[in-house]
């Protein structure tokens, strides 16, 4: 049997580079598969959060203006909108109807916004002094995750808790 040449063209992989591109492709299924598998309950915390913040927002406004801020939950929509006497605030960033539509954002496909109560109702109104008309909580599921946001009555203090 005769040996090729030096010169020879054969192309082919070595064993030891063969292993070398598994192993970087098993490190980065590694870092991947635990990013997607977390897409829910990253949407749930972000979510959780972006409520409480808007939550606040509605109780500083309502302080500022002196003027009640009504925060309307709409949880089989998963939407919520905050608005006075005069109809929707505006979004201090987009100047547009402060409206959160969860199913709109596609960034929240994983989202559910699982229940509202505030006193039995899914509003929750701030007075001048930004003390809200009732207590209560937004419950909000993504993935197997699971966040409240509290609404203390009286002080209006909001926390993001996992019940």
């Amino acid at each position: 049997m005769a040996r090729p040449e030096a010169n020879s063209h054969m192309k082919a992989f070595t064993l030891l580079e063969l292993m070398v591109v598994v192993v970087i492709m098993a490190i980065t299924g590694a870092m991947i598969v635990p990013m997607i598998a977390g897409a829910g309950e990253m949407q749930a915390l972000s979510a959780a959060r972006i409520i409480a913040t808007d939550i606040q927002y509605a109780q500083n406004v309502a302080i500022t203006m002196q003027t009640p801020v009504t925060v309307q939950f709409d949880a089989s929509a998963d939407k919520y909108t905050l608005s006075n006497a005069s109809g929707p605030l505006k979004h201090p960033m987009t100047n547009k109807d402060y409206v959160m539509d969860f199913q709109t954002r596609g960034d929240f496909e994983q989202l559910d916004l699982a229940s509202v109560s505030f006193d039995g109702g899914d509003s929750l109104i701030f007075d001048e002094l930004g003390s809200p008309d009732a207590g209560g909580s937004v419950t909000v599921l993504g993935g197997s995750q699971t966040y409240r946001i509290d609404v203390t009555s009286v002080t209006g203090t909001v926390n993001v808790v996992t019940p």
